[in-house]
């Protein structure tokens, strides 16, 4: 019962949060600006292994992601200057397929922030450090499973096909835990190669 609680919890935040990003009032649409806030929209796939605790190094887990980036600037235009959209915060809604231990799955919503910079003509890197909430299935003697949070730290490149699309490939640190609030706590840490596709706007 408890863990049906968290869980509901856990997606009505994650609707709440997410309506309200989304809820954003646009601005006037323009041929350059014709998305208001949302500076990139890109579809993600992970793969990578990982380990629970400190020796349990059996945990894989392959991640389909829904990014969207959202211009910092014209959200938090006291704190981030203008920066053509180099500034973004994300969403990023996902459903893990857990391989190993198999039959086992995540779902959850992060956010974060990404900064994007140009290296050379069509490539970009970009940076990014994220949280969020997350459900997990697994359930083990190292770590409790439900309700958790899930930190990312990322970096990668955007290599341009056009002006406005982009392939992005880079890699990712994770680390899963729930912040002591169920015990045992010792946490899951994934290292994640990562591939997608962006349209940026």
């Amino acid at each position: 019962m408890r863990r049906f609680f968290l869980l509901l919890v856990n997606i009505l935040f994650i609707l709440a949060l997410a309506s309200a990003l989304c809820a954003v009032k646009p601005e006037p649409a323009t041929a350059a600006n014709n998305n208001g806030y949302i500076a990139e929209q890109g579809l993600i796939i992970s793969y990578g292994n990982g380990f629970v605790g400190e020796s349990h190094r059996n945990y894989r887990v392959a991640s389909f992601i829904y990014h969207i980036g959202f211009k910092a600037h014209s959200i938090f235009p006291s704190f981030i200057p203008p920066n053509n959209g180099r500034f973004t915060l994300y969403l990023e809604p996902q459903y893990d397929a857990v391989t190993r231990p198999s039959g086992n799955y995540e779902f959850g919503l992060g956010f974060g922030l990404e900064y994007r910079f140009r290296i050379i003509n069509k490539i970009d890197g970009y940076m990014l450090a994220g949280s969020g909430l997350h459900y997990i299935s697994f359930d083990s003697s190292k770590q409790s499973g439900g309700f958790n949070f899930n930190d990312n730290l990322g970096c990668g490149l955007y290599l341009f096909t056009s002006k406005h699309s982009a392939v992005n490939m880079g890699f990712r640190f994770r680390h899963i835990s729930n912040a002591d609030l169920n015990m045992p706590n010792e946490g899951i840490n994934s290292y994640l190669f990562v591939l997608g596709y962006s349209r940026f706007f």
